[in-house]
């Protein structure tokens, strides 16, 4: 039986089937009919009683078959696939109301009784509005999608995501609302929130006892540092005059020439800078950079590739700390690629925002500090004090925008850094400054360093 009204249902969804289906079985009567009529009536009969005997013999056999093949079948049908429908809005897991233009209620399901806290019947008695107090007072222009507040039967108010469908019905133009309750959304959105806010509360801790440790060692160590240092170079010069060696002093002088280093990274990272905001294009201070690493990424045999738009896109800050945030990740990355490879930086402008890439194809960030990139003191260089990309992020933070490290898909690693543009326009760029050969439209250009290509 189910194969048979499986094969049936295959043929009677096209209304061509249909049709031809109920021809053939009149077609197959009405042959019956005329077979069997000299035999059922002999004698000889008017053709106006016969034509009735012949639609009534026609009726009595037709009428069964239809109802055995076509209308059986598809009443079969209908009803399964109701009770489906049925069966999966009443046991959706978000409630589901249908009501009119009215705004009265006519049906639910179970989540929508558990949401509000009614039963079906007393449910169906309400109208809309005394569950959406809110909703809007139009029902026939109500959005798509709205989120408001719902309130259950015993006065308890709970947000909601509310989303309204169409649908025709008997009654009229009908409409289906999916009412989901975020309570919980908005609970976990809270905590996120204040988890955040408690790990930044944490992080201006960190940095205010950075910056008093930092105060103590600018005291303490860089002046002694500084006076060994001025004696060591004295007797260098003495122990040289004389013919004496002077490698272990040159090796001396050298640690602390890195422990200085060392003490001035902690200093920057802790003690905030004197900044001086205006309005500059971002591809100045870009440019600036690059002049400064094409030597190095000759040297490294490393190609530099950038993708910057002609027009000057502006940006309020300093420019110096800019120039500073972008040389420290332009070293990183050349750092990742000390055998080669191509250092890749774009400028893009997105809405209110200009995003700047800096991308390499060296060894990428080692999974163990991946979370803890920003992190003080966090490195995985030889030597490394761990607070450059701590600086390029404060940097960011004071320049209201955002810098985030990232792994390739295809190998190295990402940086970007997003900035505000400026409210207002100022003096076109210098891009034009740029060592390059032009490959792209008015719009953009792919910029190579002329070195890297010798």
């Amino acid at each position: 039986m189910p194969n048979r009204i499986l094969a049936l249902t295959t043929i009677l969804r096209s209304p061509m089937r249909i049709l031809g289906l109920v021809l053939t079985l009149f077609f197959a009567g009405e042959v019956a009919v005329m077979l069997a009529l000299p035999y059922l009536m002999p004698g000889e009969l008017s053709y106006a009683f016969e034509a009735v005997v012949d639609a009534v013999l026609l009726t009595l056999v037709c009428a069964p078959v239809l109802w055995m093949v076509i209308i059986g079948p598809l009443r079969r049908i209908a009803i399964q696939e109701h009770e489906r429908s049925e069966t999966i809005v009443a046991n959706a897991g978000e409630s589901i109301l249908t009501f009119d233009p009215q705004g009265q209620i006519l049906s639910c399901n179970r989540a929508a009784t558990e949401l509000f806290g009614v039963d079906a019947e007393a449910l169906m008695e309400l109208s809309i509005r005394s569950l959406i107090p809110s909703i809007p007072a139009a029902i026939d222009e109500l959005p798509s999608d709205f989120r408001l507040d719902a309130q259950r039967i015993d006065g308890e108010s709970f947000p909601a995501q509310v989303s309204v469908s169409e649908y025709p019905s008997a009654s009229g133009s009908t409409r289906i609302a999916i009412v989901r309750d975020l309570t919980q959304a908005e609970h976990a959105e809270r905590e996120r929130i204040n988890m955040a806010r408690q790990t930044e509360a944490l992080r201006a801790q960190q940095m205010a006892t950075l910056a008093q440790l930092a105060t103590g060692v600018a005291h303490e160590i860089r002046n002694p540092l500084t006076s060994i240092k001025m004696l060591i170079q004295v007797n260098r010069t003495k122990f040289a005059d004389e013919g004496l060696p002077t490698d272990d002093l040159q090796l001396v002088e050298q640690e602390i020439r890195r422990m200085e280093r060392s003490v001035n990274s902690l200093l920057d990272y802790a003690r905030p800078e004197t900044s001086e905001f205006k309005d500059f294009a971002i591809q100045d201070a870009l440019r600036r950079t690059i002049q400064l690493i094409e030597g190095r990424c000759v040297k490294q045999k490393v190609t530099l590739k950038m993708d910057v738009p002609d027009q000057a896109i502006c940006v309020n800050g300093d420019a110096a700390q800019i120039q500073q945030l972008f040389l420290n990740l332009a070293l990183n990355a050349l750092d990742a690629m000390p055998d080669g490879g191509e250092l890749s930086i774009a400028i893009a402008q997105r809405e209110a925002d200009v995003v700047i890439s800096v991308c390499d194809d060296g060894s990428g960030i080692c999974e163990s500090v991946l979370g803890r990139l920003f992190t003080p003191f966090v490195t995985t260089k030889a030597g490394g004090v761990g607070l450059g990309l701590g600086i390029c992020r404060r940097i960011a933070e004071a320049h209201q925008g955002k810098l985030t490290g990232v792994n390739r898909m295809t190998g190295g690693a990402k940086f970007e850094l997003m900035l505000p543009l400026a409210k207002r326009p100022t003096q076109p760029s210098m891009a034009n400054e740029y060592p390059s050969t032009s490959h792209s439209d008015a719009a953009k250009r792919t910029l190579a360093t002329p070195t890297m290509e010798q």
